[in-house]
């Protein structure tokens, strides 16, 4: 009950803190950031709004929510900020969307008539209270340096803390797993950026506060803020980074006999964190501004859990021959059967001649069952997953990094090491 009580507690002082914040940044002046904004939205005129890296699909940029971004913060009204905060109003011309960068400028210029006025008011936007302070001073260009230098602070303390505390090998796989969802170029977009931001806070949280999270409930009650954190601040990006990662680094750092256990509790939480503040949001919108938004959000909830995608049925034999027609129209067929291969071939092995034994299998389960959350909650969200698949992919971070460490504590390196050298 005590537990409880504090989770109630959690969740109230929370419910007032991303409410006040996000009406108090509604307080700057749209004038004080027009300036950086026009700025903002030359550079993205430039370089279109999905500019693609190598040619490959899925290291395409997302400049299109980026410029949505800076068009909400240029719409503010800061003469009424609790409903610009709560209603989270945008400008745009729904015939010439892909004009949209032209129009935020518009905006910033009070040109803005002629363009459609609409709320996207499901979603806390809490990026804004990061966003509109730094386009007071920063435009898009430098946001994204500042972004790329502060990256790089982040994942330098967070690879040290896990060679320091777990061990070199781990570290190793930890960068690896980034290298393999083209991390670098995550910086360069603000919608891609935030969830990674959660996750390495939280990974610096876990190991320099151990004391506190050495009480099982503090971290039950952590990663409940892990989750509520991530719904006010993430577009539905890749939300399971901000669990997978701390979950994995708290499983491998914290002794715990009963791990499986623990890793769907904190799953839950976080779970709960983030379902709980995502939807008080719609209720403080309503207390607050007296418009009721909830039809519109539940069309949108049925059509992102639905599972149909331009008119096809999305069924489990369906999503393979959709993910197949999509490898052979970007003539990476090839790879995608030597993927297929390479996991059956892999997975016989492995049973036959690499475990160690059963014992130590299901002493590191639990890394299975993080990394399997990522393919439930595509399959799940499966309109929205395959839809904006480009970048909801970079949400398997989380399978790859469970898959490595499952590896590396559950094969037999030894008799590979004695067959090798024989």
């Amino acid at each position: 009950m005590k537990f409880f009580y504090r989770i109630i507690i959690t969740y109230f002082a929370l419910l007032v803190i991303f409410t006040s914040l996000v009406i108090l940044v509604s307080l700057i002046p749209a004038s004080r950031i027009s300036k950086h904004v026009i700025q903002s939205t030359k550079v993205i005129q430039n370089e279109g709004l999905y500019p693609i890296f190598f040619s490959f699909k899925f290291f395409q940029m997302d400049n299109f929510t980026d410029v949505l971004m800076i068009n909400i913060a240029a719409s503010v009204d800061s003469s009424n900020p609790v409903d610009a905060a709560m209603m989270n109003y945008f400008h745009a011309d729904v015939v010439d969307v892909d004009n949209i960068a032209h129009q935020t400028e518009e905006i910033a210029l009070n040109q803005k008539e002629h363009l459609l006025k609409a709320s996207y008011t499901r979603y806390w936007h809490g990026y804004q209270i990061f966003l509109r302070p730094l386009l007071t001073v920063l435009n898009y260009s430098q946001i994204r340096i500042m972004n790329y230098i502060l990256f790089s602070l982040l994942l330098f303390i967070c690879t040290r803390l896990i060679y320091k505390n777990i061990g070199i090998s781990v570290a190793v796989f930890f960068v690896l797993s980034l290298l393999l969802i083209n991390f670098p170029i995550v910086p360069l977009s603000m919608q891609f950026s935030t969830v990674f931001y959660i996750a390495f806070v939280a990974i610096i949280f876990i190991f320099k506060k151990n004391h506190i999270l050495k009480k099982q409930e503090n971290a039950w009650c952590c990663f409940f803020i892990i989750g509520a954190v991530t719904s006010y601040l993430d577009f539905l990006t890749a939300p399971l980074i901000t669990l997978g990662l701390p979950l994995i680094c708290y499983q491998l750092f914290y002794q715990d006999n009963k791990k499986f256990l623990t890793t769907i509790k904190l799953s839950v939480l976080w779970g709960l964190g983030y379902a709980l503040l995502w939807m008080s949001k719609w209720i403080v919108a309503y207390l607050l501004t007296g418009i009721n938004s909830y039809e519109d959000i539940m069309r949108f909830a049925e059509v992102r859990i639905s599972n149909e995608y331009k008119g096809m049925e999305m069924t489990i034999p369906n999503i393979f021959g959709f993910i197949l027609e999509t490898a052979h129209t970007m003539n990476l067929t090839w790879m995608l059967y030597a993927i297929m291969v390479f996991i059956i071939g892999f997975s016989v092995i492995y049973f036959a001649l690499l475990l160690k034994n059963k014992k130590i299998f299901w002493e590191y389960a639990w890394l299975l069952l993080i990394a399997s959350s990522v393919p439930a909650w595509y399959l799940i969200l499966r309109n929205h997953s395959i839809q904006h698949g480009w970048f909801t992919w970079r949400a398997l971070l989380v399978s790859l990094l469970a898959g490595f460490i499952f590896l590396y504590y559950t094969v037999n390196w030894e008799k590979i090491s004695f067959k090798l050298n024989k």
